[in-house]
């Protein structure tokens, strides 16, 4: 499969809401998953267990650095560095987390299984190759 036709497969996989999503509804098996801010992929990662790795980035700790994802948003909407923004232990407030947690509240997310992790980090790597969503770039 050419990476642009993987990209096509991504973008047109069933996207869900995070505000509705069940953890049940995420599969445990290894793949790259998309979220998705107005309706544009913004970012792309991979996951050894989908269901851990994307209940990680939904999580509403103070501990943002278990998720380069959630520190990317921290970076982007509070205007701190991605240094303290990975801090630990938690250097932010609970009123910053809110407004990175709330962030996630707008969004949607998708996900391809893979049959291994190494087919997920060799997907990944392919689609971030290709194309890297703007929040992949911080």
């Amino acid at each position: 499969m050419s990476t642009s036709s993987e990209w096509t497969t991504l973008l047109s996989a069933t996207r869900f809401t995070t505000v509705t999503l069940s953890r049940s509804e995420i599969p445990r098996s290894p793949g790259v998953y998309a979220w998705f801010q107005d309706g544009e992929c913004v970012y792309v990662g991979k996951a050894s267990n989908l269901r851990r790795r994307i209940g990680k980035h939904l999580s509403t700790s103070l501990d943002l650095s278990r998720s380069t994802l959630r520190a990317s948003i921290a970076v982007t909407t509070l205007g701190i560095t991605r240094k303290h923004a990975r801090s630990r232990p938690t250097v932010l407030t609970p009123e910053q987390v809110d407004v990175v947690t709330a962030w996630f509240a707008a969004t949607e997310v998708n996900w391809l299984e893979c049959k291994t992790r190494d087919e997920a980090d060799a997907l990944e790597g392919r689609l971030r190759k290709s194309w890297m969503p703007s929040l992949n770039r911080i």
